[in-house]
């Protein structure tokens, strides 16, 4: 039978294992009239949220079988892929005689995850090494390496601690490889299943995709969530002075405003930076200010950069040319677009195309 997992925000203001205990056991007195199967729940007394990985013949059935046993649906139910979803992301640890989610620590398993992207690309050839050596510095850090069909790396952690020193490990592995690597680092925590979204983490994924494309500066981007959730541990990672930049929710929702603005308009020679200060709707120095303090360069300097990123990774693609290129990316030449590439980068264009 397919997988799903609902999610559940308790109201109470006083709720107990116990009381999720006998929550599950109304589901279990049901299931088989419903044909679905109560595998385990996650549970979060903190968070106030609550999991159940259920397998059934339908979403239908899922919604149905908690109207009967609780008076009141999930907040929201998603079907999972248990290869491609559960498993990567949440598969590791067991269950208690209760069937509440353990990790393998034997802990309580909250369903929470840190994550971490690593959106790599090395433009001169792909390195089966350097990929090598990333799988192995997750499984090092107990994290669950994720498959993603790119040249992106994606892995899960249970410790936000962990994510944090692999990331470390990582970036000072990419270091090494000099300009001829673009590559961006972003780790957020959050949890399985989202309102209104229908695939595993899906804010959280969201939210990586936005942080690791500005990371080009070579730094990690990193909610503040993940910075909560290692500093409930008595041995926290330090992250002061290790290049990591953390955004608070208002923070973050101006970088994804400035990501939303850029990716529509980069490939327009006419925005500028001036531009892009109208879009936002900020005063000069306000958007001097903001854009500078969450990605360290000024607005000009930054347009570029990701001018640079995005062509590297449609030259690394395979299916443009330069000229083709050059223009998508708001130049006006191919030959000025060759200069800036050469400068920004310190290899010429055509050899990235020569590197399948």
């Amino acid at each position: 039978m397919p997988l799903y997992m609902d999610f559940h925000k308790i109201d109470a203001d006083a709720f107990t294992e116990e009381d999720s205990y006998k929550a599950h056991l109304k589901d279990v007195a049901i299931q088989n009239k419903h044909g679905l199967l109560y595998k385990k729940y996650y549970l979060n007394l903190e968070q106030k949220t609550a999991f159940c990985l259920i397998e059934s013949p339908s979403k239908g059935a899922c919604i149905e079988s908690h109207l009967e046993a609780h008076g009141i649906g999930a907040c929201h139910v998603i079907e999972v892929s248990k290869e491609h979803e559960f498993l990567p992301f949440l598969g590791e640890g067991s269950q208690n005689d209760k069937d509440l989610a353990l990790t393998l620590a034997g802990d309580i398993d909250s369903g929470y995850r840190t994550i971490m992207l690593v959106d790599c690309l090395r433009l001169t050839a792909k390195s089966p090494e350097m990929d090598t050596w990333i799988a192995d510095t997750v499984k090092k850090h107990k994290g669950s390496k994720i498959r993603l069909p790119s040249y992106k790396v994606m892995a899960s952690f249970i410790n936000a601690d962990d994510a944090i020193n692999c990331a470390l490990d990582v970036e000072q592995h990419l270091l090494s490889y000099g300009n001829n690597l673009v590559y961006g680092i972003a780790l957020a925590t959050g949890k399985p299943v989202d309102e209104h979204k229908n695939s595993l983490f899906a804010n959280t994924k969201e939210k990586l995709k936005v942080l690791a494309l500005f990371g080009f500066q070579r730094e990690i981007y990193m909610d503040m969530e993940t910075k909560l959730a290692a500093t409930r541990f008595q041995e926290s990672p330090k992250m002061e002075g290790q290049g990591i930049r953390i955004f608070d929710q208002a923070t973050y929702q101006e970088l994804q405003n400035l990501e939303f603005v850029l990716s529509k308009n980069l490939s327009d020679p006419n925005f500028t930076a001036t531009s892009l200060v109208k879009t936002l709707g900020w005063s000069r120095s306000q958007a001097y200010r903001k854009i500078t303090s969450n990605t360290g360069v000024a607005p000009k300097q930054l347009m570029s950069g990701l001018r640079m990123v995005y062509a590297a990774k449609a030259l690394r693609k395979g299916n443009k040319s330069i000229s083709e290129v050059a223009y998508a990316m708001g130049f006006n030449s191919p030959t000025y677009f060759t200069r800036a590439f050469r400068k920004w980068f310190d290899i010429l264009p055509s050899s990235v195309i020569q590197h399948p």
